[in-house]
């Protein structure tokens, strides 16, 4: 099978355009695929996170149309016997559940307390089933019923066995000090894969972990005909003091907001990969049109049209990205496979509590993925693709006529000032949900803004010689002779320096910002929590045997529950700990004005700027948390305070006062401690270590010093920014190489003008040294001009989009040393390419180049 001609001469001139810059079309094309790979990466990871999620939530519902859950943690049993009376309901079936510390299992187990009657007919698949149903029913006995059985999820079933032949037959529960034994009965066969659960019957659960009267949830079927919404709309306010309906559709889409804002600054990073490449795409095609102007004169004489040449610059554009596309689909998926498999499925942020499954990427996503490459070079390629038919023919057959071809250049500056007051409105743009919306379009407005005016920064600082008085007046004159073409040469390179000093700019300020806050929140000598927070608590006389250590001068202990203040959003800290009012800013640190003096009958609260931001609360508003139990606890915002901790926002409670007014204590899992003076900690944890001898804490307890606190936060701050650090590697060499390529490129093309200085007596090192002073000259622009545009987009991310996206603010710090060894790594490895592409190429030939200019 003959191609047509016209496809042929396609591929014929794609052959040689890559023949002559095989680098620079290298370098684009694996720009395109790390930023289509990333891209696709986040996406197929947190599908499958979510996929799994949403599973996990329609399991554990069932056919249940709605679900009555707590405010906080727990409902009253009591609440059971008003919704079962209501006429809309067909069947309501109360659940407790729990996470459960299990010998064998280095994580707690989440456990479920079922009603085997009503769980029948609302979540059978979750019911278990016994290994010896057969001979205990003839007995007239349910297994379910009994108050010693427990059933495994073939999940936990197999990591329970271990390596041994078989599962064992009991197991042994450690919950908040309690040990109990439990016979292991049979299996939950319905359970989702990979779900790792246990099941009893709901009143073994509370005798056995001491929660007697208190439930999780309530799974409501309604009866044929009322629709969730209504039900919802006529009932809610009965019960609005205990709890709140959800459908499960619903805790959907939260689980689907938890981690959003991380979702839209990972594939932002993606982005910038693929911006990048976009660029890196439209300065090799721009190039490669002036410099193959006589190649489209050559073809538009022999009758190829104008719309005929535009289109092969085009199809070599789309080439370059499907290429690179394609090689980013295997990327993404093999990044997302060992993230998965290394990491699990939350993205590395601890957002999701799933397993890792089999990782699925439909034909859609790969298709998708690859265009999204195809349509990052073709768009790079649209202004090159319109300079084709722009000269006129006599003009072009010319040699020379590089930089006439990109006359446009010299009014592009007038665009690129208007992208940029575009940039600065955009800044005003409100955030959709948790995404800057305004600041991503402040960024990219920006970006493209700068580089339109990279031509009029050329022409500022790097004016013509007043003379050629020696090398470097000649390099300087070279390139203000050729101020458009050297424009478009650097604009790759100014692009991804620019994007990459930004991130590492934010990056740097957030973990001194980190650093500093750290040093704020950690005041004590020597905090102390017990190994597995869930399932393990300090008991109130292990608080006072500990408080009264002679060794020590201060013992505090405090805990934490979550509160939904709005069913649309995640869950809220709230952290009940010893504070008072005058020492809450040393405490705490602070953000704006505090006050004093709560409002009358109010409890004194200190919000995090998350819950500031979300909710709309501001010093001296008052603020109402619907606690367990139908308590309503009404409080004054007395500050609000800067936590990294807890993206979706804490309230801090004194846990005195709410102890004294509304007798609400939480569990206390964490505690700070000050020795005395001349008592060393060492010594102080020892005396704490035999002080819970003989307790349930023994052995059971970690203890760190501030210093080890913030090492490993910073550790982890490190580990989640590792994907950005190494985004940013990936940017510095594509553009080191960018700018090595694109002055090869140059270069290469100005083989006639080396050739009559060769005949005037120049030496081939008197060339490279040319060369090099250009390469240089034009590396330090590019760094100077991308160093502004980074550090106007950094300011961007640092003070609109963080606190947009993750509602927390940070200072400004700046990273000099980095960026110094950026700036110099760019100049020297830019100029270091140059020389290294074109020693071997000068001095060949070159006085045959002189004929060119001869037709």
């Amino acid at each position: 099978m003959r191609w047509p001609v016209a496809m042929r001469l396609w591929w014929q001139l794609l052959l040689g355009a890559l023949k002559d810059q095989p680098m620079k079309w290298g370098i684009a094309t694996l720009a395109i695929a790390v930023g289509v790979g990333l891209g696709l990466a986040v996406h197929l990871i947190h599908q499958h996170a979510l996929e799994q999620f949403n599973s996990g939530v329609r399991q554990f519902a069932g056919v249940a149309d709605l679900q009555l859950l707590p405010h906080s943690e727990r409902l009253p049993e009591s609440v059971l016997e008003t919704v079962v009376q209501w006429p809309e309901v067909a069947v309501a079936s109360p659940i407790l559940e729990l996470q459960v510390a299990i010998d064998g299992m280095e994580r707690p187990v989440r456990w479920l307390g079922l009603d085997v009657f009503t769980a029948a007919l609302v979540t059978p698949n979750l019911l278990g089933q016994a290994t010896d149903q057969g001979t205990q029913a003839s007995e007239g006995n349910i297994p379910m019923l009994n108050d010693r059985n427990a059933f495994a999820s073939p999940a936990l079933m197999q990591a329970l066995q271990g390596e041994q032949s078989s599962a064992p037959m009991q197991l042994r529960s450690q919950h908040q000090g309690k040990t109990r034994r439990w016979d292991l009965a049979g299996t939950v066969p319905a359970a989702g894969a990979g779900q790792v659960l246990l099941v009893s019957d709901i009143a073994a659960v509370q005798a056995g972990f001491g929660l007697l009267g208190q439930l999780s949830r309530i799974d409501i079927k309604l009866r044929e005909g009322i629709s969730p919404e209504t039900f919802t709309t006529q009932r809610a306010g009965e019960l609005a003091r205990l709890g709140r309906f959800e459908t499960p559709a619903e805790q959907g889409s939260r689980g689907a907001s938890v981690s959003q804002a991380y979702r839209a600054n990972l594939s932002i990073l993606a982005m910038v990969a693929l911006l990048t490449g976009g660029f890196l795409s439209f300065s090799t095609q721009m190039l490669a049109v002036a410099q193959r102007a006589r190649q489209w004169a050559l073809l538009a004489a022999m009758g190829c049209t104008p719309s005929k040449l535009r289109m092969q610059v085009l199809f070599e554009s789309a080439c370059c990205g499907l290429l690179g596309g394609l090689a980013g689909v295997v990327l993404g998926f093999a990044l997302a496979q060992t993230v998965v498999s290394q990491l699990g499925v939350d993205l590395g942020a601890g957002y999701f509590e799933t397993s890792t499954g089999q990782l699925r990427m439909g034909w859609q996503n790969a298709v998708a993925f690859a265009l999204f490459g195809g349509l990052a070079t073709v768009l790079g390629g649209l202004a090159p693709a319109l300079q084709t038919g722009r000269m006129a023919l006599q003009q072009r057959l010319r040699a020379g006529t590089e930089e006439a071809g990109l006359q446009f250049a010299n009014r592009a500056h007038w665009l690129g000032l208007a992208l940029c007051a575009a940039a600065v409105l955009s800044l005003w743009i409100p955030p959709r949900g948790n995404v800057p919306v305004g600041g991503y379009l402040a960024v990219a407005f920006g970006l493209f803004g700068g580089i339109a005016c990279i031509g009029l920064f050329v022409r500022w600082f790097i004016p013509h010689p007043p003379a050629l008085g020696h090398l470097g007046h000649l390099a300087r004159a070279r390139l203000a002779s050729t101020p458009n073409l050297l424009a478009v040469g650097l604009s790759g390179v100014v692009a991804s320096f620019a994007l990459v000093v930004a991130m590492h700019v934010m990056i740097y300020s957030f973990r001194h910002s980190l650093d500093e806050w750290l040093n704020q929140v950690l005041p004590a000598p020597l905090y102390m929590k017990p190994q597995n927070q869930q399932t393990q608590i300090f008991p109130q006389d292990v608080q006072r045997k500990i408080a009264r250590l002679p060794e020590l001068a201060q013992a505090e202990f405090w805990g934490q529950q979550s509160l939904i203040l709005d069913p649309a959003r995640p869950a809220v800290e709230l952290i009940a700990r010893p504070i008072a009012t005058e020492a809450a800013s040393a405490r705490l640190p602070m953000t704006g004005p505090t006050i004093d003096t709560p409002q009358a009958n109010t409890l004194p609260v200190w919000v995090s700027e998350p819950v500031a931001d979300l909710y709309g609360k501001r010093t001296g508003d008052t603020l109402v948390l619907p606690l367990d139990g139908g308590v309503s606890v009404t409080a004054t915002v007395m500050g609000v305070w800067r936590d990294y901790t807890r993206q979706h926002g804490a309230i801090v409670l004194p846990k005195a006062l709410l102890a004294e007014r509304h007798a609400i204590s939480f569990d206390d899992t964490q505690a700070a401690a000050w020795p005395r003076k001349g008592v060393t900690v060492g010594e102080a944890v020892k005396a704490i270590q035999v002080a819970l001898e003989g307790t349930a804490l023994q052995d059971r307890v970690d203890f760190a010093e501030p210093g080890e606190i913030r090492q490993v936060s910073l550790d982890i701050f490190d580990r989640s920014f590792a994907v950005t650090y190494l985004l940013e590697i990936a940017a510095v060499v594509i553009g080191l190489f960018g700018v090595g390529t694109t002055f090869s490129a140059m270069a290469l093309q100005r083989k006639r003008e080396f050739a009559l200085l060769g005949a005037l007596g120049a030496q081939r090192s008197t060339l490279l040294s040319l060369i090099a002073r250009e390469a240089l000259l034009a590396s330090l622009l590019a760094a100077g001009v991308g160093m502004m545009m980074g550090l106007a987009f950094a300011a961007v991310l640092v003070f609109v989009v963080n606190p947009q996206s993750f509602h927390w603010t940070m200072n400004w710090h700046m990273p000099w040393r980095d960026l110094a060894v950026m700036v110099a790594g760019l100049l020297i490895m830019s100029t270091a390419t140059v020389m290294l592409a074109l020693r071997g190429k000068l001095g060949k030939d070159l006085l045959v180049q002189l004929k060119e200019d001869w037709a």
